[in-house]
């Protein structure tokens, strides 16, 4: 959907006009009367408003209604709630049974407002035990209410949102702050960053993932309960029921495959959550040791004459031919300074080196070309968005169709991608959270140019066995 199909195209307009601190700081008193009323009263509003613009400076925008003549408190407060009514924040109309008239704040608006709010809002918020939250809602459900396994499937995956949300924030918050480190040199600001900004957020979301919210610790179990919950077809079908009568589905597949895809995401991201966390490891113990560094060596450099001449012949040898010709003037105004040379016997000639000429083997060059880090990187991601979990069971189910069992002989393979997808079946048969089993047998066939062995795949059925 066109992001201004549901908000008016002028909606912005407020935060980019010459009065947009004015605007800014009105929304956030609608925003608190938002948070503390149910009704909010024109009157009260326009009250609240005069309190808030006095003493401030106000400019008549081109589309302003009043266009001439001085401006009171009151008529500026009305000036500014029809500028939030003609561009869309909120709406004017009269309370039922009464003729009191109320402001209500756009759906939209309000989740701006609380945007602004977080934005201006320099308090930590304490972070929610998402990991411990998602394994005893999962594992309650499993124990003691199974009939709430569905609701309990649908908080892991929000959980788990939420959880690769803050990470991936802590971890490019890091880079923010590695940034300041990079030429600043007041003392002052690198211990306020470290000691109080960064402190405050590493306390938030590192030290409980690495202390009483531990990914690791938490992982194997989660994993193990949804696990068997897809290995479980009765409680399957129960989430499936319970899926329609709390949502509206066409049929038990479009329930069915909803909760699958629920699993399957929770299932993956802790999969590669591991990742996640040792990137974050590496980049807060990087950060951590140059911030202390930077600190260290700034408060033991040498302040003397002679420390401070170090330290403009160093920026001095650094700098480019524009700023080396400003340095280098401003010494000659200011330091009495003269470059000296010398001459002596080793001026004018250098000894000659004796090397010994080797006889070895002259080595081959190898034409394999080894992937790097960065490409590597890319065919990983292409594998686990291309080639999860939940597409290798989808083509298997396809490959089944109606029938319990499905041979090599039987299925045709078009393209490379399928031919990947038919291997990752290979590989995955019999795996806990897959719902089919293969059978290798002699020989091999070649369809289409490719090559594969020949097998059998069988779905499994619920007295089955899980097969390392």
């Amino acid at each position: 959907m066109n992001l201004f199909e549901t908000i008016p195209g002028n909606f912005f307009s407020l935060l980019s006009s010459k009065n947009k601190e004015i605007y800014t700081d009105a929304l956030m008193l609608l925003h608190r009367l938002f948070q503390n009323e149910l009704n909010i009263e024109t009157s009260d509003f326009i009250s609240a408003l005069i309190g808030l613009l006095e003493n401030r400076a106000y400019e008549i925008e081109d589309d302003d209604e009043i266009t001439d003549g001085g401006l009171t408190l009151n008529m500026k407060a009305r000036l500014i709630l029809n500028r939030f009514v003609t561009t869309g924040w909120i709406e004017r109309e009269n309370m039922d049974g009464s003729f009191k008239e109320v402001i209500t704040p756009r759906a939209y608006a309000i989740r701006v407002m609380q945007l602004l709010y977080d934005l201006t809002n320099d308090q930590t918020k304490e972070y929610n035990s998402l990991v411990f939250s998602t394994y005893s809602g999962l594992k309650e459900a499993r124990e003691n209410q199974q009939n709430q396994m569905y609701e309990a499937v649908l908080n892991a995956k929000s959980n788990t949102e939420k959880l690769v949300y803050e990470l991936k924030t802590f971890y490019h918050g890091i880079r923010g702050y590695l940034k300041k480190i990079q030429g600043q040199r007041n003392i002052n600001i690198l211990l306020h960053d470290h000691f109080d900004d960064y402190k405050a957020l590493a306390d938030r979301i590192y030290h409980p993932i690495k202390t009483m919210d531990s990914v690791y610790r938490y992982m194997a179990p989660i994993m193990e309960i949804l696990t068997g919950v897809l290995n479980t077809p009765e409680i399957m079908d129960q989430m499936r029921k319970r899926a329609i009568t709390i949502r509206n589905y066409e049929s038990d597949e479009d329930a069915g495959h909803e909760i699958i895809n629920a699993i399957d995401y929770v299932l993956d991201i802790y999969r590669t959550l591991g990742i996640i966390v040792n990137e974050i490891d590496k980049k807060h113990s990087y950060y951590t040791k140059l911030s202390v560094d930077t600190i260290r060596y700034h408060m033991s450099a040498d302040q003397t004459i002679s420390g401070k001449l170090i330290t403009l012949l160093k920026e001095y040898s650094a700098s480019g031919d524009s700023l080396k010709a400003k340095i280098l003037d401003m010494m000659e105004r200011n330091v009495r300074i003269n470059r000296q040379e010398f001459l002596d016997g080793r001026s004018l000639w250098h000894r000659n080196i004796k090397s010994r000429r080797s006889s070895a083997m002259v080595l081959t060059i190898n034409d394999t070309e080894r992937l790097s880090e960065e490409e590597a990187d890319k065919m990983l991601k292409f594998m686990r968005n291309d080639y999860s979990l939940q597409h290798v069971r989808m083509y298997m189910d396809k490959l089944f169709g109606d029938k319990d069992s499905v041979s090599t002989r039987e299925i045709e393979i078009p393209d490379d991608c399928e031919f990947l997808l038919l291997l990752l079946s290979a590989i995955r048969a019999g795996e806990r959270n897959t719902n089919f089993k293969a059978q290798v047998g002699t020989g091999s066939l070649k369809i289409n140019g490719y090559g594969i062995p020949q097998m059998v795949f069988t779905r499994k059925r619920s007295g089955d066995k899980h097969v390392e």
